[in-house]
């Protein structure tokens, strides 16, 4: 089989897997509750994440001083 084909097959296997994982997960969250406040819970962690980092990547000097670690 040409190499071009096997990048193809990669693709479309890939594409099919992320499908399958975003189907699942729209019925997750439309049936479980528990995944709403897990969804929740994710997205202000990731937006804490996002700051802290921004924090300590624009401070030249101690760049992660300003936080308390905890």
């Amino acid at each position: 089989m040409p190499e071009r084909f096997r990048l193809l097959e990669k693709i479309a296997f890939s594409f099919v897997c992320f499908v399958t994982l975003m189907g699942t997960a729209f019925f997750a969250y439309g049936s479980s509750p528990g995944v709403r406040g897990g969804v929740q819970v994710g997205k202000e962690l990731i937006i804490k994440s996002g700051q802290y980092s921004y924090a300590c990547a624009t401070t030249a000097h101690d760049p992660c001083a300003q936080f308390p670690i905890q």
